[in-house]
């Protein structure tokens, strides 16, 4: 019972600053200092939680990762090639509204470490005719660049999965291919469809680009994320190496001076957002060495009540908790083998609930680069998030009772 006090007092701190615009590292940092105290204040507790952040190679790689996604957003935005692509992709699609959702929807595809700024700009461009908030365009960005959590066999999350619950991967992608179109659909309905009617094609260029300039542009937008995908997922290297080779490469084939490269490096370090970071993962490596979380999912673990309730509960937490996909399917997974190994009602349970909780968490990457972005509110932000996770959830709780 002390822990889940321990918990509910973190996130209620953690809530409180955000809501008084407390940066997000600073937020988080001080949720670790409650859940330090809270949990029986040990030094050396917190002494391995900082040598676990500090010293993880993870922590590097999501940091030097970030840096040079920022990198290369720099060198797209400041060569015209986004505003170029966003004009091709315009003739090609003659709407706006199909740009605001494929195109976070298509790099979200990609796992890549930050990638919410790859698409931001995209969204910001596209969204220029209608007026959107900061709020709206973070909402648009945010939702559409997760629809593919159930279905994207190269997620961290869905080979954790399927290597844990030995179901195969294909099994599991067919299985919950629907959450993805539900996804999809409810997110169109509800951010897209009301633009009906607003167009911003008068604002492209009058006459049509040739067709070498238009291979260009989209040779430049895409050609960086496919070479990103093929050497993490093919070559094996680390996101850092790989996107720090794309930037290198793009530097030579945008010719840039010497001058625009430190002008790439010096904008691209933004302290607030690589503090948050630190933050979360301090965050996360507090949770671990508290042993709360633990404590938590042995409390659910231990009630009478069924399968699916209790996997559920702790799918949510984890991702609430950690922010990733990752965490949720490394806490509940081996709840899931115990109480009905594999399980696709089960697996599906896990992965609505543990996203719907690290869609709403305040440590979740993408969420983070996305509010700093837009300058966005962070409530105002996630109310119609949560919304659309109460209709996947239930959802899928009514199809379980269906398949009976």
């Amino acid at each position: 019972m002390l822990s889940v006090l321990a918990i509910v007092c973190t996130l209620a701190v953690i809530v409180i600053l955000l809501n008084r615009k407390i940066k997000m590292g600073y937020a988080m940092l001080a949720g670790s200092a409650v859940l330090f105290f809270a949990s029986g204040p040990q030094l050396s507790k917190l002494t391995m939680a900082i040598t676990a952040t500090l010293t993880a190679h993870s922590t590097w790689e999501i940091i030097f990762a970030l840096y040079f996604v920022m990198c290369l957003e720099y060198q797209l935005r400041t060569s015209g090639t986004i505003d170029g692509f966003m004009s091709v992709s315009r003739q090609v699609f003659k709407s706006d509204r199909y740009l605001l959702a494929m195109m976070p929807a298509f790099l979200g595809f990609l796992p890549s470490l930050g990638g919410a700024i790859f698409s931001a700009p995209l969204v910001e461009n596209a969204g220029k005719s209608y007026g959107l908030s900061a709020e709206t365009k973070t909402i648009i960005n945010y939702w559409f660049r997760h629809v593919w959590e159930f279905t994207n066999p190269i997620f961290t999350g869905m080979l954790l999965a399927s290597n844990l619950s030995g179901i195969p991967l294909g099994t599991l992608v067919s299985h919950m291919a629907w959450l993805t179109a539900l996804s999809i659909t409810i997110g169109w309905l509800t951010f897209i469809s009301p633009l009906k009617g607003k167009s911003s094609l008068n604002s492209a260029p009058a006459g049509p680009c040739p067709d070498a300039c238009a291979y260009r542009y989209v040779a430049l937008a895409v050609g960086p994320i496919l070479a990103n995908l093929l050497l993490v997922v093919f070559v094996g290297l680390d996101a850092s190496i790989s996107m720090a080779i794309v930037v290198a490469a793009m530097s030579v084939i945008l010719r840039q001076s010497q001058a625009a490269v430190r002008g790439m490096l010096v904008h691209a370090f933004d302290r607030n957002l690589l503090l948050g970071v630190l933050g979360i993962l301090f965050f996360q490596n507090m949770l671990r060495q508290a042993g709360v979380v633990d404590d938590i999912a042995a409390l659910f673990h231990s009630l009478a009540v069924p399968a699916a309730v209790v996997v559920g509960i702790i799918a949510f937490l984890g991702g609430l908790l950690t922010g990733t996909s990752q965490g949720f399917v490394a806490m509940t997974f081996p709840f899931i083998a115990v109480l009905s190994p594999g399980d696709l009602t089960l697996v599906t349970v896990c992965f609505v609930m543990g996203t719907a909780g690290h869609m709403l968490s305040p440590a979740h990457l993408c969420l983070l680069v996305t509010l700093d972005y837009f300058k966005s509110d962070f409530f105002k932000s996630l109310r119609p998030i949560l919304a659309l996770e109460i209709i996947m959830v239930a959802a899928t709780y009514g199809v379980i009772s269906l398949w009976g």
